[in-house]
């Protein structure tokens, strides 16, 4: 159990859980860390946009790992009714949107101002960029790109302040989905 304890002079004092106060909240604090994703294998993310334009919606985050993978990530309240299962169809329509797109497609038109804005110019520049231990293998990056993209493989990622019971449920049974239009997810 993790717990937060502060001095104000009077002795140390457990800190009372707090929620966050809006969703944008919780969002900015993942965008900004998203290094704090307990993510199995444990990859380092870069983030690559904001209410990135997949389709009809937007992804509250899009991000990619070291070996190429894009990632989904959408952020919810658990008070918001869309945590529940609205959340998991919404996070597989953006991958269904990703699922055959070309690099240069997803470069240049849905992450062009979002790389931008951020001072890149492509994806490669980006992971590169957040790679403090400088052991990017550009080329496995490509591939696991191209790969990613092809064959329709992410991690979607579903970031909640608290996890409605229903949810747990749903996400908690080991799934793999490969279905006939190509996208393929391991939950």
């Amino acid at each position: 159990m993790t717990a937060i304890w502060t001095n104000q002079g009077g002795g140390w004092a457990l800190l009372p859980p707090a929620g966050f106060p809006d969703e944008a909240a919780l969002h900015t604090l993942i965008e900004q860390s998203p290094q704090l994703l307990p993510l199995a294998g444990s990859p380092r993310l870069t983030v690559l946009g904001r209410e990135v334009r997949l389709g009809n919606g937007s992804a509250d985050l899009l991000a990619v790992e070291p070996n190429g993978r894009l990632v989904v990530v959408e952020v919810k309240l658990a008070s918001n009714a869309e945590a529940r299962r609205a959340v998991v169809a919404q996070v597989l329509t953006y991958a269904a949107y990703l699922h055959g797109l070309e690099r240069a497609e997803l470069e240049r038109t849905v992450l062009a101002g979002q790389l931008q804005r951020r001072g890149y110019d492509g994806l490669l520049a980006a992971a590169a960029g957040d790679d403090q231990e400088r052991s990017l293998d550009a080329e496995a990056f490509d591939q696991g790109l191209a790969e990613s993209l092809a064959e329709g493989r992410f991690r979607v990622v579903i970031v909640l302040d608290a996890a409605p019971a229903e949810l747990v449920r749903l996400v908690g049974v080991r799934v793999h989905l490969d279905m006939s239009f190509g996208v393929r997810l391991d939950v």
